[in-house]
């Protein structure tokens, strides 16, 4: 099933290695060599990426990143396939029943959305819920307690990630004392995310049109609730998988529901079954009243005014929480059809979960590895090279065209050079939704308009009393990708190329052109 479904990992497990191979699609910027430069530690800027581009980066001199990436699906793919076939037997679960419930670990349409958004991450935690769960509901010994804490490790790439290990731990265990160990480790670990957010909370606060801009979107036939009661509904209509029925994953939705009121009756609703059941209802009912006017009011002024709350913006991404409580309910559907033999309804039930995305495998063509264009590479070198021949030991690298998005073979993707550049790659932070601009850092956005507009250095518009706007904000290089930047329509910025700008050409190369600020 791994290999069917999460290929174009494998692939990058035995493409990786030549280091011009890369993983590159939306929010995915993974590229062969990565720098532990102050984006991925989060001393600069806000912590987006950590702490999964640290280690990444860490790892990055022995293991390409690429390679990295594809062992770690591959390997939690087969761990989260494992636990939910152990969660389905821990409440009574047969053989067939417990191979649909790991089926539906790699074969459902979250997992599909979130890697084409990128968020390989996020999918990570996703498929070791049910694994959280069960080591949670067993942990009455030493290695349940030991192998839940690695889980959470592995889960706490991401700050979503740890946040949706963490509540799947503490609401399966049900036993006060053992929530303990969670709760700690989960602070423990938030630590790389939460310090660096601390120095600049106000830095954290995010624009209120995000609360609509990133809200869980409608199905044709099912709606928002439909959606995210069969785990999809992410907010960019172009991450959805191009072959998705969602009436399927409604139906199956029903099943569980419909197993879980069989089971209250008869009395098998019991502990950990119950409470994990409660958690899904919470994850599908929530961002469903999200995605309301009301609740989409409410939550763009928790946007505007509470530290930290961007990190929840994106709510549907918390539906994952009841997959828990999904493998285990469609594991039982025999209970409806006692008369039947079990594997018939199982397998009825399967068919049912196939047809949510018929075609899984050939949707996710898009994540296969490219071979990343040589330049960057010189870009880097040329930046390094710049750096130390200024006696710059944290450079402050601004990319030109504005904005941190690039069109890579044909893919959206985040620059991969905010990954690949050493000391402090300039991010403006901002995101482009629907033709809307939110988030930003003020100052390098006003920055990068002042550049586009002609702005931004007095000596180059022959004022010497006006400042220089590039030196003003700590900007020592400039990296310009004329390809893209004619591909986006932008000239390049008058304070570079006049001849009266104190701004010094250092290196050219093939499309690319590297200046030090004077």
């Amino acid at each position: 099933m791994t290999t069917v479904v999460l290929w174009p990992f494998v692939v990058a497990v035995v493409t990786g290695w030549d280091r011009k191979n890369a993983l590159l699609l939306r929010d995915m910027s993974v590229p062969g060599s990565m720098s532990l430069n102050d984006l991925a530690t989060g001393a600069d800027g806000v912590a987006r990426a950590v702490p999964q581009d640290a280690v990444l980066a860490v790892l990055s001199p022995l293991v390409p990143p690429t390679v990295v990436i594809g062992l770690l699906m591959c390997g939690c793919g087969v761990t989260g396939m494992w636990g939910a076939s152990l969660l389905a037997r821990q409440f009574g679960a047969g053989c067939v029943g417990q191979a649909l419930a790991a089926f539906l670990v790699l074969w459902n349409p979250y997992l599909a959305e979130r890697l084409l958004q990128g968020h390989w991450s996020v999918v990570v935690a996703g498929m070791l819920l049910p694994l959280v769960a069960w080591l949670a509901v067993e942990g009455r010994q030493a290695w349940s307690a030991v192998g839940l804490a690695g889980a959470l490790a592995v889960c706490a790439l991401t700050p979503t990630g740890l946040i949706l290990s963490v509540v799947t731990a503490v609401v399966a265990s049900g036993r006060r004392r053992f929530t303990v160990l969670p709760l700690v480790e989960g602070a423990v670990l938030s630590l790389p995310w939460v310090l660096p957010s601390l120095r600049d909370a106000a830095g954290t606060l995010t624009d209120a049109a995000g609360a609509s801009l990133f809200a869980a979107r409608a199905e044709p036939w099912v709606g928002t609730p439909g959606a995210l009661a069969g785990l999809g509904g992410i907010w960019n209509a172009d991450a959805i998988p191009d072959h998705l029925l969602p009436p399927a994953g409604v139906l199956l939705a029903v099943a569980a529901v419909t197993v879980a009121v069989v089971l209250w009756r008869r009395g098998g609703w019991t502990g950990g079954l119950r409470r994990l059941s409660a958690l899904g209802g919470v994850a599908v009912v929530v961002p469903t009243l999200m995605a309301t006017g009301p609740g989409l009011t409410l939550f763009g002024e928790v946007l505007e005014t509470v530290p930290g709350a961007g990190l929840l913006r994106d709510t549907q991404k918390f539906v994952v929480l009841a997959l828990p409580a999904m493998v285990v309910l469609v594991s039982r559907v025999d209970v409806l059809v006692p008369r039947v033999a079990p594997p018939v309804p199982v397998l009825l039930t399967g068919a049912l979960a196939f047809l949510q995305v018929p075609l899984l495998p050939a949707d996710l063509t898009q994540l296969r590895p490219v071979a990343l264009d040589g330049g960057y590479a010189d870009a880097v070198d040329a930046v390094e090279e710049a750096a130390e021949n200024a006696g710059l030991s944290d450079p402050h690298t601004l990319l030109w065209p504005p904005g941190n998005y690039r069109l890579i073979d044909g893919r959206p993707v985040l620059d991969p050079l905010l990954k690949m550049l050493p000391g402090s790659p300039v991010d403006p932070g901002y995101l482009i939704v629907d033709g809307r601009v939110v988030d930003g850092d003020p100052t390098t956005v006003r920055l990068l308009s002042e550049l586009a507009s002609g702005g931004a250095s007095g000596a180059a518009l022959g004022n010497a009393d006006r400042p220089d706007g590039l030196a003003e904000a700590g900007v020592d290089l400039v990296l310009v990708e004329v390809d893209a930047a004619r591909d986006a329509g932008v000239d390049l910025p008058a304070v570079l190329t006049d001849p009266a700008s104190p701004h010094e050409l250092v290196w050219s190369n093939d499309g690319w052109s590297l200046y030090r600020v004077g």
